[in-house]
Protein backbone atom coordinates (compact mmCIF):
# COMPACT_ATOMS: atom_id res chain seq x y z
CA UNK A 1 0.00 0.00 0.00
CA UNK A 2 1.15 3.44 -0.77
CA UNK A 3 2.09 6.45 1.73
CA UNK A 4 -1.34 8.38 -0.38
CA UNK A 5 -3.34 5.28 -0.11
CA UNK A 6 -2.60 5.61 3.36
CA UNK A 7 -3.30 9.65 3.69
CA UNK A 8 -6.56 9.52 1.65
CA UNK A 9 -9.39 8.27 4.28
CA UNK A 10 -7.80 10.22 6.88
CA UNK A 11 -7.74 13.36 4.91
CA UNK A 12 -11.39 13.15 3.45
CA UNK A 13 -12.00 12.76 7.44
CA UNK A 14 -10.93 15.79 8.22
CA UNK A 15 -12.63 17.63 5.31
CA UNK A 16 -15.84 15.97 6.39
CA UNK A 17 -15.28 17.59 10.06
CA UNK A 18 -14.25 21.18 8.75
CA UNK A 19 -17.40 21.04 6.96
CA UNK A 20 -19.36 20.06 9.69
CA UNK A 21 -17.79 22.63 12.03
CA UNK A 22 -18.46 25.13 9.12
CA UNK A 23 -22.00 24.27 9.23
CA UNK A 24 -22.06 25.13 12.52
CA UNK A 25 -20.61 27.80 12.75
CA UNK A 26 -22.85 29.19 10.09
CA UNK A 27 -26.10 28.18 11.90
CA UNK A 28 -24.72 29.84 15.14
CA UNK A 29 -24.30 33.13 13.16
CA UNK A 30 -27.90 32.88 11.42
CA UNK A 31 -29.42 31.94 14.80
CA UNK A 32 -28.15 34.94 16.12
CA UNK A 33 -29.34 37.21 13.48
CA UNK A 34 -32.50 35.81 13.45
CA UNK A 35 -32.90 36.47 17.39
CA UNK A 36 -31.13 39.96 16.43
CA UNK A 37 -33.80 41.00 13.94
CA UNK A 38 -36.91 39.26 16.75
CA UNK A 39 -35.40 41.09 19.44
CA UNK A 40 -35.11 44.15 17.46
CA UNK A 41 -38.63 44.05 16.08
CA UNK A 42 -40.32 43.28 19.70
CA UNK A 43 -38.14 45.94 21.16
CA UNK A 44 -39.57 48.21 18.55
CA UNK A 45 -43.36 47.45 19.41
CA UNK A 46 -42.94 46.92 23.15
CA UNK A 47 -41.74 51.17 22.69
CA UNK A 48 -44.55 51.97 20.86
CA UNK A 49 -47.58 49.56 22.59
CA UNK A 50 -46.93 49.77 26.30
CA UNK A 51 -49.31 52.12 26.61
CA UNK A 52 -52.00 49.93 24.77
CA UNK A 53 -52.04 46.85 26.88
CA UNK A 54 -54.52 47.71 29.14
CA UNK A 55 -56.56 49.17 26.39
CA UNK A 56 -56.20 45.94 24.28
CA UNK A 57 -58.79 43.66 26.35
CA UNK A 58 -61.78 46.94 27.10
CA UNK A 59 -62.07 47.90 23.72
CA UNK A 60 -63.71 46.51 20.96
CA UNK A 61 -61.47 45.81 17.94
CA UNK A 62 -62.37 48.83 15.68
CA UNK A 63 -62.14 50.91 18.87
CA UNK A 64 -58.47 49.50 19.99
CA UNK A 65 -57.43 49.91 16.25
CA UNK A 66 -58.37 53.89 16.08
CA UNK A 67 -56.21 53.99 19.20
CA UNK A 68 -53.44 52.06 18.07
CA UNK A 69 -53.28 53.79 14.80
CA UNK A 70 -52.75 57.24 16.26
CA UNK A 71 -49.65 55.66 18.52
CA UNK A 72 -48.13 54.26 15.41
CA UNK A 73 -49.10 57.67 13.88
CA UNK A 74 -46.63 59.48 16.73
CA UNK A 75 -43.55 56.74 15.84
CA UNK A 76 -41.01 59.39 14.70
CA UNK A 77 -41.48 61.04 17.72
CA UNK A 78 -40.77 58.21 20.22
CA UNK A 79 -38.23 57.42 18.11
CA UNK A 80 -36.27 60.39 18.34
CA UNK A 81 -36.88 60.14 22.21
CA UNK A 82 -35.24 56.40 22.08
CA UNK A 83 -32.05 58.05 19.65
CA UNK A 84 -31.91 60.76 22.05
CA UNK A 85 -31.83 58.33 25.13
CA UNK A 86 -29.35 56.13 23.55
CA UNK A 87 -26.73 58.97 22.86
CA UNK A 88 -27.70 60.18 26.68
CA UNK A 89 -26.22 56.57 27.89
CA UNK A 90 -23.41 56.73 25.25
CA UNK A 91 -22.57 60.10 27.08
CA UNK A 92 -23.18 58.32 30.42
CA UNK A 93 -20.76 54.98 29.68
CA UNK A 94 -18.26 57.67 29.06
CA UNK A 95 -18.66 59.56 32.12
CA UNK A 96 -18.49 56.46 34.61
CA UNK A 97 -15.72 54.80 32.54
CA UNK A 98 -13.09 57.27 33.59
CA UNK A 99 -10.61 56.24 36.16
CA UNK A 100 -11.95 59.28 38.49
CA UNK A 101 -15.94 59.62 37.67
CA UNK A 102 -17.29 62.94 38.55
CA UNK A 103 -20.57 61.53 40.67
CA UNK A 104 -22.23 65.71 40.05
CA UNK A 105 -21.54 64.89 36.31
CA UNK A 106 -23.14 61.31 36.71
CA UNK A 107 -26.17 62.50 38.03
CA UNK A 108 -27.00 65.39 36.10
CA UNK A 109 -26.54 63.16 32.80
CA UNK A 110 -29.22 60.37 34.81
CA UNK A 111 -31.55 63.32 35.30
CA UNK A 112 -31.01 64.36 31.76
CA UNK A 113 -32.26 60.32 31.47
CA UNK A 114 -34.76 60.19 33.43
CA UNK A 115 -36.06 63.83 31.68
CA UNK A 116 -36.17 62.06 28.25
CA UNK A 117 -38.19 59.01 29.12
CA UNK A 118 -40.56 60.39 30.67
CA UNK A 119 -40.98 63.07 27.79
CA UNK A 120 -41.54 59.65 25.79
CA UNK A 121 -44.09 58.29 28.41
CA UNK A 122 -46.23 61.66 28.58
CA UNK A 123 -46.23 61.96 24.86
CA UNK A 124 -47.24 58.28 23.97
CA UNK A 125 -49.80 58.84 26.98
CA UNK A 126 -51.26 62.43 25.81
CA UNK A 127 -51.79 60.29 22.27
CA UNK A 128 -53.35 57.34 23.68
CA UNK A 129 -55.83 59.11 25.70
CA UNK A 130 -56.56 61.86 22.84
CA UNK A 131 -57.60 58.78 20.51
CA UNK A 132 -59.43 57.14 23.74
CA UNK A 133 -61.44 60.81 24.02
CA UNK A 134 -61.97 60.38 20.56
CA UNK A 135 -63.70 57.42 20.77
CA UNK A 136 -67.99 57.56 21.22
CA UNK A 137 -68.82 58.03 24.88
CA UNK A 138 -70.23 54.45 24.79
CA UNK A 139 -66.81 52.78 23.82
CA UNK A 140 -65.46 54.46 26.51
CA UNK A 141 -67.68 53.23 28.90
CA UNK A 142 -66.01 50.00 28.76
CA UNK A 143 -62.99 51.31 29.94
CA UNK A 144 -64.64 51.64 32.91
CA UNK A 145 -66.07 47.80 33.08
CA UNK A 146 -63.04 46.16 32.96
CA UNK A 147 -62.73 43.75 30.20
CA UNK A 148 -64.91 43.78 27.11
Amino acid sequence: MTDAAMFRPQRTRWLFVALVVSLLFNAFFVGAAATDVIRLQRGEKRTLNFELRWLEERLAPEDFAKVESAVVGARQGAEGHVARLKELRQELGVLVAVSAPDLILIDAKLAEIRAEQQALVSELQDTVIGAVLALPPESRQALANGAR
